[in-house]
């Protein structure tokens, strides 16, 4: 069973174009990117933080940015469930500073994505739905991963970040 410490709404997967998720990583074609990206169990997107290191994580909640608040990391409890089109072999988990376990992809600690209004880095709205890639090259520093477990540096028209 997975355990994401972010609040996010549940919607159909029809804004990403995918179907209902089977596992706790998935995959769905995103509309805004024209690609096939990982997403969690709720259809949200999912991305890596260029500052990590292979199986190390540095987003926490740090006194500045705080990291973590706005950007969640994809915790596990158990083992991980990969979804259609997910490779496995890719596919596991790395222990976090607090004892936590964080899902990771191709060595990649994953994350989801809050949203970032605290006026030190530009304003950035959730990831509130299935489809939202609103962290896509957020300070060019966070991206989506795809199935291969590569990173997709595609950024949306809007984003401009």
């Amino acid at each position: 069973m997975l355990g994401v410490s972010a609040v996010a709404a549940a919607a159909g997967l029809a804004a990403c174009g995918g179907s209902s998720p089977k596992g706790d990583v998935n995959t769905t074609f995103n509309k805004a990117l024209k690609a096939t990206i990982l997403v969690d169990s709720r259809g949200r997107s999912l991305y890596e933080f260029n500052a990590d290191a292979d199986n190390t994580p540095s987003c926490y909640d740090d006194a500045t940015y705080h990291c973590s608040k706005a950007w969640p990391p994809l915790l596990a409890n158990g083992a991980v469930k990969a979804g259609k089109g997910v490779n496995t072999s890719l596919l596991k988990t790395v222990k976090r500073t607090d004892g936590t376990m964080q899902v990771t992809y191709n060595r990649r600690p994953l994350y989801t994505f809050n949203g970032y209004h605290l006026g030190n880095a530009p304003d950035a709205p959730a990831d509130t739905k299935p489809g939202d890639v609103h962290g896509q090259n957020y300070i060019g520093y966070w991206y989506v991963l795809s199935p291969a477990g590569k990173q997709i540096t595609t950024t949306p028209s809007a984003s401009g970040y």
